[in-house]
């Protein structure tokens, strides 16, 4: 299959009946655009080491000593971080282990400094474990920079965690080498501990640079865990396969502690492909799947911003973008209208946090036409506002 053939190949009448949950949810005449799930095809590498898995009958308990060796490759090869099997835990996604990361480091009543807004699963973790969110504000006229001043002035003696998404979901942002810098110093200054979700390494636009936090120096890699996962790359979430590593042992050690009997890992077949997606097999996908996006961007920036009183910010990375609607609606009401009279479905703003007020998170990763279809239906249905 040729690059078009698999960029193009997702059209409405095929997806409408795909197996993927977010084609699923709505009512098939609607166009479901809220979950970050791309609509490509899974790759024939894929379905070939899942399929030798199967004729091999891995389907036994077994070792995942391979897929974390593999996985300590790749974090030393991409992360720049000399870390070691041993220092690797596999998961069922980064999700699992951003609950573990806010366990390990606090306790009820304590406080977690969370970027505002900031994908809800780790709202979730924070609410479950009584734990206190404090909000880092990100500035969506301003870009959404990480505003270091702004940081320093909400941490304090409560403080026991930092929070990342880089590069950052629902924003889209790639924090840059100066803004992790600042992190890491005042991180390392005050003691705290930070958990950084770098799910979205791969998706960058323009040549940025992705760097992980934890390569900066010793002194705040001995403070930091890192999650990394496949499924946003490749669009495997249903192999359910996440992995962190941190090189500080009395942490890792408590985050075996609190798996334990909670979660194993993920699945033996997911463990079996693994190596492929992390090794520089499909780095051909990685880079056209990238020119691809980029594509999708663009469209999207000199479409949705022609439509009035939408502001669609041009994304560093991830392919979740967060458009303003300034329709003097809330959340919840533009959801509703979009659906109703445009008949595509988007995810509310307001649950990655209060600044999600107004916005609606869209995902990117579909063919040209489904998204000109998309944006066609919207522009329709904003117009007679």
């Amino acid at each position: 299959m040729s690059y078009d053939d698999i960029f193009s190949s997702p059209t409405i009448d095929k997806m409408v009946n795909s197996l993927n949950r977010k084609w699923q949810t709505y009512p098939k005449d609607v166009i479901p655009m809220w979950l970050a799930s791309p609509d490509f095809p899974i790759l024939p590498e894929i379905k070939q080491a899942l399929h030798k898995a199967v004729d091999d009958e891995d389907l036994y308990y077994n070792s995942d000593i391979k897929p974390r060796t593999a996985m300590a490759e790749k974090i030393k090869r991409v992360n720049k971080l000399e870390v070691t099997p041993d220092d690797v835990m596999i998961s069922q996604g980064v999700e699992p282990i951003l609950w573990f990361a806010v366990k390990n480091a606090c306790r009820e009543g304590e406080e977690v400094v969370l970027p505002n807004p900031m994908y809800n699963g780790f709202l979730h973790a924070v609410h479950d474990i009584k734990v206190k969110p404090v909000y880092w504000d990100l500035d969506f006229d301003d870009g959404y920079k990480f505003d270091l001043e702004k940081l320093k002035e909400i941490v304090s003696r409560k403080t026991k965690l930092i929070c990342l998404c880089n590069p950052h979901n629902p924003a889209g942002r790639v924090m840059t080498r100066e803004e992790l810098k600042g992190v890491a110093d005042i991180a390392v200054d005050y003691r705290i501990r930070v958990f950084v979700d770098e799910l979205w390494e791969d998706i960058r636009f323009d040549g940025r640079e992705h760097v992980s936090l934890a390569s900066l120096n010793p002194e705040i890699e001995n403070l930091t865990a890192t999650a990394w996962g496949v499924s946003k790359t490749f669009g495997v979430a249903g192999l359910y396969l996440g992995y962190m590593a941190t090189t500080n042992k009395d942490m890792f050690a408590d985050f075996k502690k609190i798996a334990q009997l909670v979660q194993r890992g993920s699945n033996t077949l997911a463990r079996a492909v693994a190596p492929i997606m992390l090794d520089e097999t499909l780095d051909w996908w990685r880079r056209d799947l990238m020119n691809h996006l980029t594509k999708i961007r663009e469209l999207c920036v000199r479409r949705m911003n022609d439509i009035p009183n939408v502001k669609f910010p041009k994304i560093e990375g991830t392919y979740m973008a967060f458009p303003k609607f300034d329709l003097g609606m809330n959340c919840e009401e533009i959801h509703e209208y979009l659906l109703k009279e445009a008949k595509v479905g988007l995810s509310m703003g307001t649950s990655f946090g209060p600044l999600g007020e107004h916005h609606m998170r869209i995902c990117l990763a579909t063919s040209e036409a489904i998204m000109n279809e998309a944006i066609d239906r919207m522009e329709n249905a904003l117009t007679k506002l």
